[in-house]
């Protein structure tokens, strides 16, 4: 069969716009297109937070500060209103979490900001922006909270999404068919909370805080639920590695057999910080 100059063009342009549909398709799949983000206004500049200061205070933070100087750093905190008076400790202990070695290369840089005026939601992502609510009425909700945002921090920017594959796939597929369908068989017992039923990315985000926090009894559930144990050994094998949190227990009361949402389960806030430290 002869081809001509002609057919082999066309055969070299359809090739092209192929690969173009599927990028663009893996694209529009993805959670920049798939999750709608109701990012709060923040109207303030980003202020770059030093990283040697230990003395507990309160500190009131002002508008006029050049903007360059925060670009130069891996972390960045905001607040909104532009004036506000936040106590240093809240502050130090989301600094402790960014730059322990547990998390730092996988969620920087990171533009933080602590809004006092947000209700709901408590945390979103927005790019590598994550708002964290300040009102918040327990130290260990708003840690949890935060741990959970870093969750999707990871999913969306740590994972490197490539031409043709994204890491957080083998997790998706996992139980999900797609954003928000679920494979058929899927049980309750498959998933960590009611939460996390919700849509892949907040299976993600819920399986991640679950490990860090309740990585213990990650491990129990696991042994007798088969989906379980392949979301867990996920988490071990391309986040975390072999060793960070494994058979950790920083939980208070005993765990409930179900929970809707992973972030009000109390946990001992100085034990984790000392174990990450």
């Amino acid at each position: 069969m002869h081809f001509a100059y002609t057919d082999f063009l066309k055969f070299f342009l359809y090739t092209i716009l192929f690969f173009l549909l599927f990028f663009g398709y893996n694209t529009v799949s993805g959670p920049y297109y798939e999750t709608t983000f109701d990012s709060a206004s923040i109207l303030n500049q980003e202020v770059s937070i030093s990283t040697t200061s230990s003395e507990r205070r309160t500190v009131a933070l002002k508008k006029n500060i050049p903007k360059k100087k925060a670009t130069e750093s891996s972390l960045t905190i905001a607040f909104n209103p532009e004036y506000v008076k936040v106590d240093n400790d809240i502050v130090n202990r989301l600094k402790e979490i960014i730059q322990s070695s547990y998390f730092g290369s996988k969620i920087t840089p990171l533009h933080l900001v602590l809004d006092s005026e947000r209700q709901d939601p408590r945390g979103q992502v927005v790019g590598n922006k994550l708002i964290l609510s300040t009102t918040i009425p327990s130290d260990s909700e708003q840690m949890k909270v935060f741990v959970h945002e870093l969750g999707h921090i990871v999913d969306i920017f740590y994972l490197k999404k490539g031409f043709f594959a994204d890491p957080s796939d083998i997790f998706y597929a996992l139980s999900w068919e797609s954003f928000n369908t679920k494979k058929k068989g899927q049980k309750i017992t498959n998933f960590v909370s009611g939460y996390a039923l919700s849509n892949k990315y907040e299976d993600f985000a819920e399986s991640f805080s679950w490990y860090v926090f309740h990585n213990e009894d990650f491990v129990k559930r696991a042994k007798n639920d088969t989906i379980l144990q392949k979301k867990y050994d996920f988490f071990r094998s391309s986040v975390f590695g072999t060793d960070a949190f494994v058979d950790t227990s920083f939980w208070i009361d005993a765990l409930k057999i179900y929970n809707w949402d992973t972030t009000k389960v109390s946990i001992d806030i100085k034990k984790y910080l000392y174990y990450i430290k």
